[in-house]
């Protein structure tokens, strides 16, 4: 309970400018906070009864603002795609419209990277990192999850996607040590 208050209240301090735990979300010349956003809508949208709801008015118009900021910040075309598109599927999930274009380009371009055995490219050129697990999947699913309940995107595309990450998983689980380490390979 003292974790979920704290993470509540941060949530509230992060988009309050008057606070000095208040967040740098953005401007033309750093696309970091793009990234940084959308981990938050993704834990938004992972959890809205219990990161959302209980939020006051102003806290939750204070982040919809922020967030319709971020679509100033043009994402890289790489696993980036995704960020974008989780911050507007957010929006979509609390019945704000969303940059349509944003959550378009990035479902078709990630199915367009697929490259097979449940592994998607981060761009034109395939890595062999942990991008997959991070960032491709989980966004993934999660964008088209609230897209088809949203009536938007075919569940088709939902079901594709979600054997594609089982089978990710398969490799993935196999890659964790008995410690929880990851083997150290790729980027970050």
């Amino acid at each position: 309970q003292q974790l979920l208050l704290q993470t509540q209240q941060s949530l509230a301090h992060a988009v309050n400018p008057a606070s000095p735990d208040y967040l740098y979300w953005g401007s033309p010349t750093s696309r970091q906070p793009l990234v940084d956003a959308a981990f938050i809508a993704q834990a938004l949208l992972s959890a809205p009864e219990v990161l959302w709801k209980p939020l006051d008015a102003i806290t939750q118009q204070r982040i919809i603002t922020e967030l319709k900021k971020l679509r100033q910040i043009q994402p890289y075309n790489s696993n980036w795609l995704l960020f974008a598109a989780i911050i507007e599927t957010f929006l979509l999930s609390i019945g704000e419209e969303p940059e349509a274009a944003r959550i378009d380009n990035a479902i078709y371009t990630i199915n367009k990277w697929y490259v097979g055995d449940g592994w998607y490219s981060d761009g034109k050129t395939f890595h062999f990192d942990h991008y997959n697990g991070f960032v491709i999947q989980p966004m993934l699913i999660e964008v088209l999850r609230v897209n088809v309940a949203k009536g938007r995107k075919d569940k088709t595309l939902y079901d594709i996607a979600y054997k594609r990450m089982q089978r990710y998983a398969s490799f993935q689980e196999r890659f964790i040590s008995p410690e929880g380490t990851y083997p150290v390979f790729g980027r970050s």
